[in-house]
């Protein structure tokens, strides 16, 4: 009875993973993912390829200057103790999950408007991977430390400097 169990949960996994090579056939060409928005032809419709070409152009420009406002906001994170310091994952990697993390302060400044800017900015940086069709290495970039040193909260454990 095992004997056949254990033959009949093999031969699932086996087919399982032969299904999907069948659907692409072993001499089919790998094709590139369709674009997310449909490409406009500046032949027939020039104003509306303009329109989509500014736009994507300020979209694309909007990453640095909102990358600038966190960084400005953040500034210098001053602490009186390591309790006032904060890890957050900044940016985001094609593959998933934070491309870095930033060290910040809860001692001034508005840790609900920074957190709310640094949400908006690594959603827009997954959107534009997206829309770019990045690929990375996926590998997982692991969360460091934060340390107070002559107070300052700082990044350890990355082997990186930190992301300012």
């Amino acid at each position: 009875m095992r004997t056949k169990l254990l033959i009949l949960i093999m031969t699932l996994a086996v087919a399982g993973c032969q299904q999907g090579q069948a659907a692409n056939g072993s001499n089919a060409e790998r094709l590139p993912p369709e674009p997310l928005v449909e490409p406009i032809d500046p032949q027939t419709n020039p104003v509306a390829a303009v329109k989509a070409r500014k736009q994507q152009m300020a979209d694309q420009a909007s990453l640095p200057v909102m990358r600038a406002e966190i960084m400005a906001l953040i500034g210098e994170p001053e602490a009186d103790n390591v309790q006032q310091c904060k890890v957050v994952g900044f940016g985001s990697k094609p593959c998933g999950g934070p491309s870095s993390y930033i060290a910040l302060s809860t001692k001034k400044g508005d840790e609900s408007q920074i957190m709310a800017l640094i949400s908006k900015y690594n959603a827009a940086v997954k959107s534009e991977n997206d829309r770019l069709g990045l690929m990375s290495d996926c590998a997982v970039v692991p969360k460091p430390a934060v340390v107070l040193e002559n107070g300052v909260c700082t990044l350890k454990g990355t082997g990186e400097a930190p992301a300012f």
